[in-house]
């Protein structure tokens, strides 16, 4: 009797090591919950016990396991789509695009429809699916919404507070990421921003990259409605003064939504933003006038900025863009005759295949005039230069090299006592507003908008006078008669005055 019970005893501390320290910890009362046969009563219950906990566990287990195998891939917009935002009316197509499992089912809904895809493989590699709506008329709000189907298995996301209206991206470097909050009457024009909630914005964090990203890495500020706190940010970061007064006063104008999309990193080239096939076009290879940009951290290898900040972008219908650069290309002006209108042509043709052809393949692009850069007792022929080739040497756009593109003349706008310097004029203002009167002749096509300055009709210099006659079409003011430099050395290096006089 006493071989077999302990026999018995030490198979059931063989079960488990947990029983032997149970059984051992015991503290043996009297009567019948003493002996042995009180311990085989408590340590057959406690095997019980684990035994159905065990299979808990394991059945949890198998079933997470199973969830893992069968659930899908994160569904999701792509990143620049988020509540709050302009998606570009008709009669463009709005294109909205995400990620999901390879194979899945996606159906998004909205107002005007009902559209299904199938999750496919895209260049990187993921799980990618895209839909263009219908044509929407400008207004809002709108909500969107998006199921994701593996089979049976479902996933749904939604947009909220969407609105159509035309949808511009706002790119370059300083001048352009100069923010409300440091031009002129900042206060005021914050606190006016409560005012404009139609309007939408976002800012596309600064980043870098050696190739083509399909998505935005980082972002600085997602979708906002405008008010005093998403237009008064930090200086430098957003929003973009520029940008906002173009797209305040273009609203004011059209009386629809307006999205603005800020992409920029001050100190940056045009080499930065421009796809490797303009620069080899234009014979453009790295100089050496650069390397002293890139001990302070500036990005300018070729193209990284196109690569991270733009080309991301391209999958998002637009109605256009407007750009505000050059003054970090003035030491080397030559060649941006070739690489400006061959990097507006490259962003047109690439947004018009990202879209699908729901951008326009000439879309229209606006610039602004580089002003200058107030130095005592130094000549910069660089700025000039620029402005000069910023119109690709026409003076003036559109022109046959530049069609559909319009300007901002700001070379008049100087500020030598910016405390952000000369380079910085902070009349931001009256950019904004001189970008909105040619863009509507150029981009909305309007009749009789007067927003170009008279071109002479001809020149001729006598040089024995000593004169530059130019004739103009028209009647011209002349508010005042100094301030007028001629060159006439073939080095560029000798100006003398010379007074304006009207015949």
């Amino acid at each position: 009797m006493e071989a077999d019970t302990s026999t018995e005893d030490e198979g059931i501390n063989a079960s488990s090591g947990l029983l032997q320290h149970e059984e051992v910890s015991l503290v043996e009362p009297k009567g019948f919950f003493s002996g042995r046969l009180f311990r085989v009563v408590v340590a057959v219950g406690i095997l019980a016990l684990l035994t159905v906990l065990v299979a808990v566990v394991v059945v949890s287990l198998v079933h997470s396991s199973a969830a893992n195998t069968t659930a899908p891939a994160t569904f999701n917009w792509a990143s620049y789509y988020g509540n709050h935002m302009v998606l570009q009316q008709g009669p463009h197509r709005a294109v909205l695009w995400g990620y999901g499992e390879v194979g899945a089912t996606v159906n998004v809904s909205f107002t005007s429809g009902y559209y299904s895809t199938t999750v496919y493989k895209g260049k990187d590699g993921q799980g990618v699916w895209k839909v263009s709506l219908d044509p929407i008329p400008p207004g809002g709000p709108h909500q969107i919404h998006g199921v994701h189907d593996v089979n049976g298995t479902l996933q749904r996301i939604s947009l909220e507070n969407v609105m159509f209206g035309d949808v511009w991206v706002c790119s370059g470097q300083s001048n352009m990421e100069f923010t409300v909050g440091q031009a002129f009457h900042a206060p005021q024009t914050i606190a006016e921003a409560d005012n404009f909630t139609d309007i939408r914005l976002f800012t596309v964090e600064r980043m870098q990259s050696d190739k083509p990203l399909y998505d935005l890495d980082k972002i600085l500020q997602p979708w906002a409605v405008a008010s005093s706190e998403s237009v008064g940010g930090a200086d430098w970061k957003y929003f973009s003064a520029v940008c906002w007064f173009f797209g305040r006063d273009l609203y004011k104008h059209l009386g629809y939504p307006i999205g603005l999309v800020a992409t920029t990193w001050s100190g940056t080239a045009i080499e930065t933003w421009s796809p490797p096939q303009v620069l080899d076009t234009c014979n453009i290879t790295h100089s050496e006038e650069t390397e002293d940009f890139e001990l302070v951290g500036w990005p300018r290898e070729h193209s990284v900025l196109w690569n991270a900040m733009i080309h991301p972008l391209l999958n998002m219908t637009i109605m256009g863009a407007i750009w505000y650069q050059g003054e970090s290309n003035t030491p080397e002006p030559d060649s941006y005759s070739c690489s400006f209108p061959g990097m507006i042509d490259s962003w047109r043709k690439e947004w018009y295949m990202g879209t699908g052809g729901q951008t326009d393949r000439h879309f229209p692009f606006g610039f602004v005039q580089i002003s200058t850069e107030t130095q005592p007792g130094e000549m910069n022929m660089g700025y000039p230069a620029i402005r000069w080739h910023q119109t690709a040497d026409y003076g003036y756009v559109p022109n046959p090299v530049m069609p559909n593109v319009f300007m901002a003349v700001a070379v008049d706008l100087v500020d030598p006592i910016s405390p952000f310097g000369s380079i910085h004029p902070r009349d931001k203002q009256d950019v904004g507003s001189r970008l909105v009167l040619s863009a509507r002749a150029v981009a909305y096509n309007e009749a009789n908008v007067l927003f170009q300055g008279p071109r002479p009709v001809s020149v001729d210099v006598d040089t024995e006078q000593k004169t530059v006659r130019r004739t103009y079409p028209t009647s011209v003011n002349i508010k005042a008669n100094e301030g007028f430099e001629v060159c006439c050395s073939p080095d560029l290096d000798q100006f003398v005055s010379v007074k304006i006089v009207h015949l």
